[in-house]
């Protein structure tokens, strides 16, 4: 279903290919950033056809513009997940750090496989260039284990809790990495790692690469208890194919709304069960 998926989407870009150039042609040019020739295109991004929307949007991304991020931000929100999936492309390809609020925030609320991979991809290309750390802590240092049999990278947290990213960040990613390295076959990867450093790695030390996608849930306070949420979508690395997901859902009672101490204590389990779970039956993955 995927790969049917995947072709439909593909024919329905390419049939939409001359409409790029015809964009590109109408729009007003200029030798640098012209605010003229973005409001063309930003209007265009309310067009009817999607194949207009979808190339607006690849259009802006070329524009070298910082008047190019707000537009793509709303088309973030497109009904049609080609749209999307071309907004994330975009802001990629502008690699504005003011496009990191918009793109983790739908990041966190995507329910498209592949929209969800070219907004992670986007968000670790701009984090990477300076816009941001992409997750984890780039200043961490990275254990080694010579005995790895799996390559594992880690993507930022889609937290949609309410709570701040940092704050997530440090209670989730804690909890993932204490679980994966202590299964002892693991092999955690740099946070700005390049896709070609990755496949050298992994060639020379005969790993199999994962990438896990990890998101929180909203808490939800509803009945007097509190249940929390942890997913991790399981891709390979560095292609991101989607491979499947390990979910790990967990309820404390008699929890007033907003216990952080209760929050941070169940963000911790749920986040340590799911990735021991993936851990203990990674080679099912393969």
């Amino acid at each position: 279903m995927r790969d049917s998926f995947r072709r439909s989407m593909h024919g329905r870009v390419l049939g939409a290919g001359l409409l790029t150039a015809m964009l590109v042609l109408a729009a007003p040019h200029a030798a640098h950033a012209d605010p003229e020739r973005v409001k063309f295109l930003a209007d265009k991004l309310r067009a009817d056809d999607f194949r207009v929307r979808t190339n607006a949007a690849l259009a802006l991304g070329a524009t070298n513009d910082d008047g190019a991020v707000p537009p793509l931000c709303g088309a973030l929100d497109d009904s049609s997940e080609v749209v999307r999936q071309a907004a994330a492309v975009a802001m990629k390809r502008l690699s504005r750090p003011s496009a990191l609020g918009c793109l983790r925030a739908r990041d966190g609320r995507e329910s498209n496989d592949g929209v969800k991979i070219a907004i992670t991809r986007a968000i670790e290309a701009i984090s990477a260039a300076g816009g941001g750390d992409p997750g984890g802590g780039s200043d961490e240092k990275i254990k080694n284990n010579p005995n790895a049999k799996y390559y594992i990278s880690l993507s930022t947290v889609a937290n949609s809790t309410g709570r701040s990213q940092p704050e997530v960040e440090a209670v989730v990613l804690k909890a993932i990495k204490q679980k994966l390295e202590a299964a002892g076959t693991v092999q955690i990867a740099p946070p700005k790692e390049t896709a070609d450093s990755a496949r050298d790695t992994m060639k020379k030390r005969k790993l199999s690469g994962f990438y896990l996608a990890i998101a929180v849930d909203r808490f939800d306070y509803s009945g007097g208890n509190l249940r929390v949420k942890v997913k991790i979508g399981v891709f390979t690395y560095p292609g991101k194919s989607l491979l499947g997901n390990v979910d790990k859902t967990l309820t404390k009672e008699g929890v007033s709304n907003g216990d952080k101490s209760s929050e941070d204590q169940m963000l911790d389990m749920a986040a340590g069960l799911a990735s021991e779970q993936f851990a203990q039956n990674a080679s099912a993955f393969l």
